[in-house]
């Protein structure tokens, strides 16, 4: 969650640039076998929000039949499902949440719920974009808790997003990914896209900032 120009309890009801002031929040899909960020929202907790981002998980990915489910997996959020029914054939994916309860800002208790599909409860987690989050805390000055780096202009919050999401995805190297060799030879240090078969070595900002853009989604 970022604040931009003005706190969220000083955005007054019925001002007409209230959706450009006060918080914003980050929808995020990371695909959990080779931390893939496949796509991201930003704007208010609205359900618009939440159809954008799947909207473009369905534009970028492989389009799930009922022979090859897609599984989704997310916090309560029932935006979320309202999202995948409007997008997606309800036949072809599976769908479960993870539930926290909280008291005093601590998780008590955690419920895995099936929404639709054929699902085993343990497969239910979101640890994967958990840890995403962190990592973009922790990447991104404009995430910092309580900083003077917040987002003012949400263009510019996508604009960091975007090319965020390139560095993640070519350039750097994710040691869940690696590949271990014999002893006495290097390992292979994977990117998400060499995970996926995409690019073949990690990318250098020179390569990343000198590609020619074709004109096609990558």
């Amino acid at each position: 969650m970022v604040i931009r120009k003005k706190k969220q309890k000083n955005v007054k009801q019925g001002y007409d640039r209230s959706d450009k002031h006060g918080d914003c929040w980050i929808y995020t899909a990371i695909k959990s076998d080779t931390k893939l960020h496949l796509a991201h929202s930003t704007g208010k907790r609205v359900q618009g929000v939440a159809n954008e981002l799947i909207a473009t998980v369905k534009k970028r990915g492989k389009l799930p039949t009922q022979d090859d489910k897609a599984s989704f997996f997310s916090d309560g959020n029932d935006q979320y499902t309202t999202a995948l029914l409007e997008n997606l054939d309800v036949d072809t994916i599976n769908y479960g949440q993870l539930i926290k309860m909280r008291e005093n800002g601590r998780v008590v208790s955690k419920t895995k719920k099936i929404i639709f599909g054929v699902l085993d409860e343990g497969d239910i987690e979101t640890v994967v974009v958990e840890r995403y989050n962190l990592t973009l805390r922790h990447g991104i000055s404009r995430f910092v808790r309580k900083t003077i780096c917040f987002s003012k202009c949400k263009n510019m919050l996508d604009d960091h997003l975007d090319v965020f999401q390139c560095y993640n995805n070519f350039i750097r190297t994710n040691s869940a990914l690696t590949i271990e060799t014999p002893k006495g030879i290097k390992n292979i240090e994977r990117t998400s896209c060499m995970a996926e078969g995409i690019t073949e070595h990690p990318w250098t900002w020179k390569e990343f900032l000198m590609f020619k853009w074709t004109g096609h989604e990558m």
